[in-house]
Order: structure tokens, then C-alpha cells, then sequence
């Protein structure tokens, strides 16, 4: 295991009273890499706020050690007093309807209109991670027309295009609607459509209840590679795979401080989908045909505070689909300590259905302590894994940061 670099940080005073600065030095030994995260957000007046992240990195994983820098987040966000029209220039996520997430450089706009008719969209050049790639015939733009219904439902349609090198890349519609029946009924749905590759890219379909403390879904849901998200976990690397996905969860708080919930599930997955999932290693998964698997989740959380500052937790899972099987188990601790303390853990543990050489328990192991005094923050964290990617693997992550200006 590579020693753990050393990382300060210097910050300057905010000097508008609205404004928030947020300074914070991240250091890995996965790379091993460093990360240092400025961001501010604040109101210059009463239809004006901005808001900007901004980082900068050292990583030695390539052969010529380079520092990256780059903003994820800088954005102007104006209004009129009524809050009909608004509009947001800079970097920022566009997320539209049913239509996928997008980073982008550029411009977004809102307009109310009469007959309770809202217009939204966006056009810009779509963010790339290298900064030295050009973007000159790079572009992307989407839009979304909805229509309220009363105070209880709205229905909208989307487009939008990109295009890279000035070819297309990417192009979907995508359709909205929810409804709320009753005070304790819900409804709603989404649907995208390929259009450069046809096909259906996501849809899903909610009902759901609440009824004192036991609240019910239906749902059934199909996502295509195009978007799935990154993942965050283990679970997450094994489990989001594109997939047809139909089911209950219920979720009942059996105690005041006592959270207990389910999800059962049955997945239809094909072998061209579940061969090699963007977010998971390929040795994962099998050769497998079409096949139809459970997917269950129970889930409980026990808050140790009012708060849910100090809190337990544990899951089990199974998942998976043919040679891609597996069955898993979690547990979270996190505690608030005297002196400002807090301490955290995360324990999963995944047993495939077949070992292929690989291991039979896969284990990730994450835990934490952090301070925060006055305006610093401070945490260190040790993670542990084993994987298909990696027989065995320890890192050290630490953060330091300091705020500045408003809370």
C-alpha cells in the first residue's frame, strides 16, 4: 500500500455577507491521487444567485505525473419576482422529464405560460473530461412542454439531440406524467425513445399508498445501458445491469425510531444485456440466454437519536440473473461521538452462485472518523475490498476542508 500524501489548504476570507465559500482537500492511495474542491454559492440580489465548484487534481496513475483542473458546477440563475421566467448560464446538469441527465455548457431557460403551460430548455456544448478535446462541432440541446393539471397532476413530452464532431450521437424523446389521487395516493410514469438507435432507453411506471405508518409501490421499470448511472457500491456494480424490472416495496415504520423495508422483484435480462454491463467488470457476469430471476432488498434502519444522528442499519439482497447470481448482506453503523466526533462504518459481503475461479465471499469494508470544530472539517477513512477486479486491495482516503461566510 502506497503512504498517504499530506494536503493543506489555504482560503481566503468571503467577504459578502450572502455568500458561502467551501474549501476541501481530498487525498487516495487508490492512484494514488489528490483532489482539492473549492465551491461557493450566494444571492447577489432578489431575482439573482450563483453557484460554482470548481476542482483541481495530481494523480501519478499515468506515466507523466500531470495535474487536472476543472469546474464541475458554475452557473448564474436569475428570476423574474413573480417566478414565471427563470434561466441558468454556465456549467450545469440539464435534467428534462423522462429525457437522461446532461452536463453542459450553455444556457437554460423556464417560461410559465398562460393556461398553466411550462416550457423548458437548453443548449450548449456537452461537458468532456479531457480539456485539451476539441469541441468546436460538439453541441447538444433539449427541450420539454408540460402541462399542469390543477394542483394535482401534470403531463409533459421532451426532445433533445447532441451531436459530436458534428455527427449525430444522440437523440431520444421522452413523455411525463404524474398525478396525485387523493391525499394519500400517487401515480406516475416516464418513457424515453431512442431515436439514433432505436429502441426504448428507459421507462418506468409507479402507483403508490400510504396508509398510517405502511407505505406501498407498485412499480415496473426497464433502463437500458445508455442510463445507467455510475455506480457507488458493490451492490451497485453487481445489481445495475439494463434489465426489465417489475415490482412491490414496502416501507413501514414499525417504531418511532424504526425504519423496515422490502422490495420484491422479478428481472428479465438477455444475454446481450447482461454480458457486459457499463458499470461492472466483465468477469461478473456469464454467457447466459434470455432469463427471468428474483430481486429481493429487505432493508432496516434503527435510529439510535431523534436526530438519526447515531443510526444502524442492515440489508440483504439477491440478485443477479443466470451465471451473474448472487446473493449479498450489509450493515452500517454510524455514531455521533463527544468532542464533535462521528464514526461510520460500512460492511457488504457478496456470495456468488458460481466462484469461476474468483473467490466464493466478496467483501468491501469502509469505515470512517471525522471532526468538525468551529468552521474545519476533518475525515480520514480506510477502505478494503476484494472483487472480480482485485484478489485483495486497501485504501486510505482523508479529507480537510473549511467554510467561510454563511452556514
Amino acid at each position: 500500500m502506497k503512504w498517504l500524501a499530506a494536503m493543506l489548504v489555504v482560503g481566503g476570507v468571503a467577504h459578502a455577507d450572502p455568500l458561502a465559500l467551501r474549501a476541501d482537500a481530498f487525498a487516495s492511495t487508490a492512484a494514488p491521487a489528490g483532489l482539492l474542491t473549492l465551491s461557493a454559492d450566494g444571492d447577489a440580489g432578489p431575482g439573482l444567485s450563483a453557484e460554482a465548484v470548481v476542482w483541481t487534481g495530481q494523480t501519478t496513475a499515468t506515466a507523466a505525473d500531470r495535474a487536472d483542473g476543472d469546474v464541475l458546477v458554475i452557473a448564474l440563475h436569475a428570476r423574474t419576482r413573480d417566478g414565471r421566467i427563470n434561466g441558468t448560464l454556465g456549467r450545469f446538469v440539464a435534467t428534462l422529464g423522462a429525457l437522461r441527465p446532461v452536463q453542459v455548457d450553455g444556457g437554460r431557460a423556464r417560461v410559465r405560460l398562460p393556461y398553466a403551460i411550462d416550457v423548458d430548455a437548453y443548449a450548449g456544448i456537452p461537458v468532456l473530461p479531457d480539456l485539451t478535446t476539441s469541441r468546436s462541432w460538439d453541441w447538444v440541446t433539449g427541450g420539454r412542454v408540460a402541462r399542469r393539471i390543477g394542483d394535482w397532476g401534470s403531463i409533459g413530452a421532451g426532445y433533445m439531440q447532441q451531436r459530436t464532431d458534428g455527427e449525430l450521437a444522440t437523440e431520444e424523446v421522452g413523455f411525463d406524467a404524474g398525478a396525485a389521487l387523493g391525499n394519500h395516493d400517487d401515480l406516475a410514469g416516464k418513457l424515453a425513445y431512442d431515436l439514433a438507435n432505436p429502441g426504448l432507453a428507459e421507462a418506468t411506471i409507479t402507483a403508490s399508498d400510504r396508509r398510517g405508518a405502511l407505505r406501498g409501490e407498485l412499480y415496473a421499470t426497464y433502463i437500458a445501458a445508455s442510463h445507467i448511472l455510475p455506480a457507488t457500491s458493490l451492490f451497485t456494480v453487481l445489481g445495475d445491469v439494463p434489465a426489465l424490472r417489475a415490482g412491490t416495496t414496502w416501507t413501514w415504520r414499525a417504531a418511532p425510531r424504526l425504519d423496515v423495508a422490502a422490495d420484491l422483484a422479478v428481472r428479465r435480462s438477455d444475454g446481450d444485456a447482461i454480458d457486459e454491463p457499463a458499470t461492472a467488470p466483465a468477469t461478473t457476469v456469464g454467457e447466459v440466454g434470455e432469463v427471468i430471476a428474483p430481486a429481493i432488498v429487505l432493508r432496516a434502519t434503527l435510529r439510535l437519536d431523534d436526530r438519526g444522528a447515531s443510526a444502524l442499519g442492515g440489508e440483504l439482497r439477491r440478485d443477479g440473473a443466470g451465471d451473474s447470481g448472487w446473493t449479498g448482506a450489509r450493515a452500517t453503523a454510524r455514531f455521533a461521538l463527544p468532542w464533535a466526533l462521528s464514526a461510520s462504518s460500512e460492511l457488504e459481503l457478496v456470495v456468488p452462485d458460481h466462484d469461476r475461479g474468483l473467490g466464493r465471499v466478496w467483501p468491501w469494508v469502509l469505515a470512517a472518523l471525522s471532526r468538525t470544530w468551529g468552521p474545519w472539517h476533518a475525515a480520514v477513512a480506510l477502505e478494503a475490498q476484494a472483487s472480480p477486479e482485485d484478489r485483495s486491495r486497501l485504501d486510505a482516503l482523508a479529507q480537510l476542508g473549511r467554510t467561510w461566510g454563511k452556514p
